[in-house]
């Protein structure tokens, strides 16, 4: 009984290992018009790495300026930050000691993506062709990865179903989530058109007070 119990727990930890999968990739963001943004690489890697390169791809109105390394890297890791023909920044990172960066997860790359006043997200950005490298050399490739960057919503009170106009169609929005139902699209800080930090039916009679006041 207990060979058995000692072979299923082997099962499940190679499987656990097989469906691991190292990652790199950028997660979704807003930012504002006219505005720059830290905003990071991660990697989440069970495997050691020394070197990467990748291909970053920006939507049009958005840019991406001062890329640095984070403290995951190697004294002697360096960065280089390429133009490309197709308009993709390539990525390349190396060691020329063949050390590896440190950790299993976390940012990799800082950089400050930049919105023109012209930016109409949401809209994606892309890494694409990445490409790591091993203790051994060995190239290893990783899945392409997208993040969503959108421009963030301004609130407007009472607009529940987030359509930008206030109607008698928030006020029954409202009513269907403080009876428990489904409501597609709901903001609840749109919801909260008292601003007590409750959402409640007296957010309810503040819409159906602003429809009448028009």
């Amino acid at each position: 009984m207990m060979k058995r119990i000692l072979f299923l727990m082997m099962g499940v930890a190679v499987a656990m290992c097989a469906a691991a999968v190292d990652r790199f990739y950028i997660d979704d963001f807003s930012i504002e018009k006219g505005v720059t943004l830290p905003v990071s690489i991660l990697l989440e890697n069970e495997t050691v790495y020394t070197a990467f390169q990748c291909d970053l791809y920006l939507p049009e109105g958005l840019t991406a300026t001062n890329f640095k390394l984070t403290s995951r890297k190697h004294s002697s890791h360096t960065l280089s930050v390429i133009a490309q023909p197709d308009g993709a920044l390539r990525l390349l990172s190396y060691s020329l000691q063949l050390k590896s960066y440190s950790g299993t997860s976390g940012a990799l790359v800082t950089m400050n993506i930049t919105a023109a006043d012209t930016f109409a997200g949401p809209a994606v950005i892309a890494l694409r062709n990445v490409m790591f490298s091993n203790l051994m050399g060995e190239e290893v490739p990783l899945d392409d990865a997208e993040c969503t960057v959108t421009i963030p919503t301004a609130a407007l009170p009472g607009d529940v179903d987030e359509d930008g106009f206030i109607t008698i169609g928030d006020a029954t929005a409202l009513i269907d989530h403080l009876l428990g139902g489904t409501v597609l699209t709901f903001n609840a800080e749109n919801a909260d058109v008292d601003q007590d930090g409750n959402i409640t039916i007296g957010d309810v009679t503040a819409i159906i007070d602003q429809l009448l006041s028009k």
